[in-house]
């Protein structure tokens, strides 16, 4: 199974109105990782860059202008996935996992469209992996307890350590809490 773990760092919370200024991911292909990878771009001119969105980010506007441009990550996400999938052959896509994953998927749709291309989809299927979900889930089951469902406290009930709101630290720790709870399914 070809996942792909993806986070996003953003200057806002509307796909349409805000930018995209770091995508990391990790390619994960029957549990092993692949490939690695993380590009931060400043957001398209027309795009609006929340101050709150900032703080959260721990950037400034002036550093996240001098981002490079998104069509260079654009470019390089594209050489990235292409070798892992065929985007022409409708069975041959990634799982995307992520912590609120539609936010991530609507956010990378977005900034696809931004860079002309419209299918996204042709690299990644809808069927979403959401570790929010699955800690719903396990909680609702009386398997965990966390007090939220933000990636910082569920890391820290499985004991991963966690930098919060750098994509490429945030994606890292995702990865693991999955496994985590695939270990848990599958009984070990």
């Amino acid at each position: 199974m070809k996942l792909l773990f993806l986070d996003t760092e953003t200057t806002g919370v509307d796909a349409k109105r805000n930018g995209v200024v770091q995508i990391s991911g990790i390619i994960d292909i029957n549990g092993q990782v692949v490939e690695e990878f993380d590009f931060h771009c400043r957001p398209f001119e027309y795009k609006i860059m929340d101050f709150k969105a900032l703080e959260v980010i721990k950037k400034s506007k002036e550093e996240v202008l001098a981002l490079p441009d998104p069509r260079e990550a654009y470019q390089k996400i594209i050489s990235v996935w292409q070798k892992h999938i065929n985007r022409y052959d409708k069975n041959d896509k990634f799982y995307m996992v992520g912590q609120n994953t539609k936010f991530d998927y609507d956010m990378i749709t977005q900034w696809f469209i931004d860079n002309g291309n419209p299918y996204f989809y042709a690299y990644v299927a809808y069927h979403l992996i959401d570790i929010i979900t699955i800690t719903a889930l396990f909680n609702l089951a009386g398997i965990l307890s966390t007090k939220n469902m933000k990636l910082e406290t569920v890391a820290a009930a499985f004991g991963i350590p966690l930098d919060a709101h750098n994509s490429l630290h945030d994606i890292r720790a995702t990865r693991k809490i999955f496994y985590k709870f695939i270990e848990h399914v599958k009984g070990r």
